[in-house]
């Protein structure tokens, strides 16, 4: 069937208006005479769809032939995880070394990191996965609202630690970035999805492939966000509590938590001008923060207390813009779904 077809659209009745189907597509598809399809409008078109239409059971493999580090496996299953697949075999060389502790590590971190991922098949030198997660049981906000409230719980206690030297707080930190990135690739396979399927897309409330992207946008600067928190964290576990100066830089990092609430809300409500204050607030942040960082340089502190005050405004720094960024795209996400806006 060709890509492109030229149809007549016919008039039946008073109201209603009908075009034939490809032939060679109903075929294809598996329709007869009698058979439902789904229409979704979507961005000035019609889409139509099997009844019975479902993704397809996608189906990967990573096989290793070498002596490679469990987090090189790992990323190679989130890319896969993340780009929609439902099925995925890791296969090992059985000449490998330690091949049960290869996969019970790999297992392991399959499970703390991944949602909705389960071992369905295991043998000496092979482990299966099978990915079950309903998009229907935590929708699009639901989870950036989830994501949003850990980064924010981390943003606070990581800036305790540093006041107060509460190693045992920033461990808890750092142990919370994981649940952090299980909602991060959540999200952002529930957004993979939406671009390979219009439906999926209509379930989760997107109106394009345009604000689907830009909500993938939003989910990776809270994901960025939370590991500069776990950068702050670790920085506290290294230097323990400093004797100087932290009371500003704290005051200045409890601040941004306000300036991250702000981003996330102008999002949920799509208020170009809550977005347009949080993005001046940012730029005035910013020079605070070029500030502290020269009363450090110059401060009659060691030069190790130094280091630590710098790492930690540079976090900070970092997730001033990463706010900045949430802000600017709410504001694109309301260009995509709306065709006027009215600045005031």
């Amino acid at each position: 069937m060709a890509s492109v077809e030229r149809r007549k659209v016919q008039k039946t009745g008073s109201s209603s208006f009908i075009v034939t189907l490809p032939k060679e597509w109903v075929d294809a598809v598996g329709l007869k005479s009698g058979d439902y399809v789904y229409i979704y409008e979507h961005g000035g078109r019609l889409v139509i769809t099997p009844g019975t239409f479902e993704i397809g059971q996608l189906q990967a493999t990573i096989r290793v032939f070498s002596e490679a580090r469990i987090e090189e496996i790992f990323r190679t299953i989130v890319a896969f995880y993340l780009a929609g697949y439902t099925n995925l075999t890791v296969s090992f060389d059985p000449s490998l070394q330690n091949l049960a502790k290869k996969i019970s590590d790999l297992k392991s971190m399959v499970r703390i990191k991944l949602a909705g991922i389960e071992v369905i098949d295991e043998t000496y030198n092979t482990i299966s996965f099978k990915i079950l997660l309903d998009l229907r049981e935590l929708p699009l906000e639901s989870s950036l609202r989830r994501l949003h409230l850990i980064v924010s719980n981390m943003m606070r206690d990581s800036l305790s630690s540093y006041k107060s030297g509460d190693k045992a707080l920033a461990e808890a930190v750092i142990q919370r970035d994981d649940e952090a990135d299980r909602f991060h690739f959540m999200i952002v396979r529930e957004l993979s999805m939406a671009l390979l399927d219009v439906k999926v897309m209509h379930d989760l409330g997107l109106s394009s492939p345009v604000e689907t992207i830009n909500y993938r946008i939003i989910a990776r600067n809270l994901e960025r966000i939370a590991d500069h928190s776990v950068n702050i964290a670790k920085n506290v576990i290294v230097y323990g509590k400093p004797s100087s100066m932290a009371d500003d830089i704290y005051n200045l990092g409890t601040s941004l938590i306000d300036l991250l609430n702000s981003a996330m809300g102008s999002l949920y409500k799509l208020g170009r001008q809550d977005a347009e204050e949080v993005i001046q607030k940012t730029r005035e942040t910013v020079s605070k923060i070029d500030d502290l960082v020269a009363k450090v340089v110059v401060a009659n502190i060691p030069d190790r207390e130094k280091a630590f005050h710098i790492m930690v405004l540079d976090s900070l720094r970092r997730i001033t813009r990463y706010s900045n960024g949430i802000a600017e795209t709410s504001i694109n996400i309301k260009a995509s779904k709306v065709s006027s806006i009215d600045i005031k």
